[in-house]
């Protein structure tokens, strides 16, 4: 994550040190693909995940994204547990231009999960007369909104090589299912379990952060 976070710094003063381009110098392109690699370093829900941009106008976008969570390193890290599910995004963007090859946009997303999680823990049972070790399976559901902003940069010698940026604030809509036997209660209450959402229904705000890699395809 710290990672993540330096190279988003870095990049950003290399591109203010840029020089500026007039408003009519901007073209986005028609259809992008990229993959978004801040997912896989991010150790509490390890993730593939892709998208496009599909232009609209020449200042406004649509951004698409699918992908899978396969694994946290966090909440899945025992033989026999995993941590996997579907991730889905759509959102809306508008383009500014400010400096030479780079655009700034700012835009609206929505977002929904479903993850599926098996983590092995204490259980009681039977009224509490014994304890022993479960694999307690979670069914937890998001959909979310956030604004977010962002930078569209362009490489490489026909400008075809797209480095996207992005930071964002937003609220998370959760619902959490926990299976257990009817006799059965989580023992566990501190720990790891702790940064796990509760049961039921919740909200949490919610922090974006993202580094594309792509290609401009058309």
């Amino acid at each position: 994550m710290r990672a993540i976070i330096l190279l988003l710094l870095f990049t950003q003063i290399g591109l203010l040190a840029q020089p500026a381009t007039t408003s009519d110098a901007l073209q986005i392109p028609q259809l992008t693909f990229k993959v978004n690699i801040a997912p896989l370093l991010i150790p509490f829900k390890q993730a593939a995940a892709f998208a496009t941009d599909i232009r609209l106008a020449p200042r406004w976008s649509i951004d698409l994204g699918a992908g899978a969570f396969f694994n946290s390193t966090v909440f899945a890290s025992t033989e026999g547990e995993s941590y996997t599910g579907l991730r889905t995004r759509a959102g809306v963007k508008r383009h500014f231009s400010s400096v030479e090859q780079t655009t700034f946009y700012a835009g609206l997303e929505g977002k929904y999960q479903d993850i599926r999680h098996r983590n092995i823990m204490e259980v009681f049972r039977q009224g509490r007369q014994y304890v022993e070790w479960y694999t307690v399976r979670r069914n937890v559901r998001t959909g979310g909104v956030a604004a977010r902003v962002g930078w569209q940069h362009y490489m490489g010698k026909n400008k075809r090589v797209l480095l996207d940026q992005f930071v964002g604030l937003g609220i998370d809509f959760n619902h959490v299912r926990i299976d257990l036997p009817p006799d059965a209660e989580i023992a566990e209450t501190g720990g790891l379990i702790t940064l796990e959402l509760p049961e039921g229904n919740s909200r949490r705000a919610s922090f974006l952060l993202g580094l594309h890699i792509g290609f401009v395809l058309w």
